[in-house]
């Protein structure tokens, strides 16, 4: 196990506070015909349940558990595999998508697959993702320019605690600058009561939004319905959908139009594939995004969107980017909007060789 972190170019607000710095652990391992894997466990604080002391803990007790275990051959395999760790070990969700990665990536190589085409048939070949703005309308103006090149289809502006008419320039910001088919997002961190968060979306409704993430500190299904009805606006969730018993009440109410699934929170891959499924039987969408991961984990996003299909809208991946470093040999490239998976075998990416151990 490697311990790393990523530093920020600029400090990133979150609905936990402000984030200057990313911790991770990267997992390694090697097949006796010589065959190496990787993946990466990197609980965020304040979204994670567990901790990163306590995810390294179970890292070591799962390694433990598969020491000399077979390699999966098929995804069944796998599954099974991860149904063990979950309830044998009681491993919590961003090391069991940590260990999703590493067999992941082994198992691809040695089919000779990519990941997503190892896992399903006919995954996508590229993910449209949305660009990420933040900080004050002349910050979010400069990110717009930075951005333009890559030709998003869809912007997310992260909202920030302040009142209406500074949410208004932010969003009035963007709309100005990009064309009238181009998609905004709103995400407010569950940051108003429902009267202000009616009074913020009527006053923005005809600014071509697509959904608006975590409007309501609460998020009942009382709440959110009549946010919907009295707006006319889609809600998207989460946060709450890891919060398993409260998602459950809000899908059964159709209390919501989209859900952001996090591999990370959620416990990888194949639980999002699921969620994604059980909420597509709703008539929902779905969004897949990063939890400000490596280029490891994102990769393994990446794979992970490519799987959902044509139930999938424009993904939150495009994170890199805030990191001053990468820890992985390879780009990501975001064309026209829209990222493409790497289809070398496995996950398709590989350490920089100065964090690769002697012992791989």
């Amino acid at each position: 196990m490697i311990d790393f972190e990523l530093t920020f170019k600029a400090p990133l607000v979150t609905a936990h506070g402000l984030l200057n710095l990313r911790k991770g652990i990267i997992i390694c391992a090697k097949t006796d015909d010589g065959c190496s894997g990787i993946g990466e466990i990197s609980p965020l604080d304040g979204f994670n349940r567990e901790s990163r002391s306590r995810a390294k803990q179970s890292a070591q007790e799962v390694a433990g558990y598969l020491d000399n275990a077979e390699l999966p051959v098929d995804p069944e395999g796998l599954i099974q595999i991860l149904g063990d760790l979950e309830d044998r070990l009681s491993a919590p969700p961003s090391v069991i998508f940590g260990f999703e990665m590493l067999l992941g990536d082994l198992a691809g190589k040695k089919a000779e697959l990519p990941l997503s085409t190892w896992y399903c048939n006919n995954p996508l070949r590229n993910v449209a993702v949305n660009a990420i703005l933040a900080g004050s309308p002349e910050d979010i103006q400069g990110q717009l320019a930075q951005k333009a090149a890559r030709h998003f289809r869809a912007y997310k502006i992260k909202i920030e605690a302040g009142g209406i008419e500074p949410a208004i320039q932010k969003i009035k910001t963007v709309r100005d600058r990009v064309a009238d088919d181009v998609m905004i997002r709103l995400d407010l961190n569950r940051g108003l009561d429902l009267n202000e968060a009616v009074d913020l979306l009527n006053e923005i409704k005809g600014f071509g939004i697509e959904y608006v993430e975590e409007p309501l500190k609460e998020p009942t299904s009382h709440d959110m319905i009549a946010l919907r009805e009295e707006t006319g606006l889609r809600i998207a969730l989460d946060e709450t959908v890891a919060e398993t018993d409260r998602f459950h009440d809000l899908l059964e109410n159709k209390a919501c139009d989209v859900i952001v699934l996090k591999p990370m929170m959620l416990g990888g891959i194949n639980k999002s594939v699921k969620l994604s499924r059980m909420a597509a039987e709703q008539g929902l969408k779905t969004v897949l995004t990063s939890t400000l991961e490596s280029g490891i984990g994102v990769t393994a996003c990446l794979h992970a969107a490519a799987m959902l299909g044509h139930h999938v809208l424009a993904c939150g991946l495009d994170t890199l980017d805030l990191f001053q470093d990468s820890i992985i040999n390879e780009d990501l490239p975001i064309i026209s909007g829209r990222m493409n998976v790497p289809q070398r075998p496995g996950l398709g990416v590989s350490l920089r060789p100065s964090l690769i151990p002697s012992t791989i």
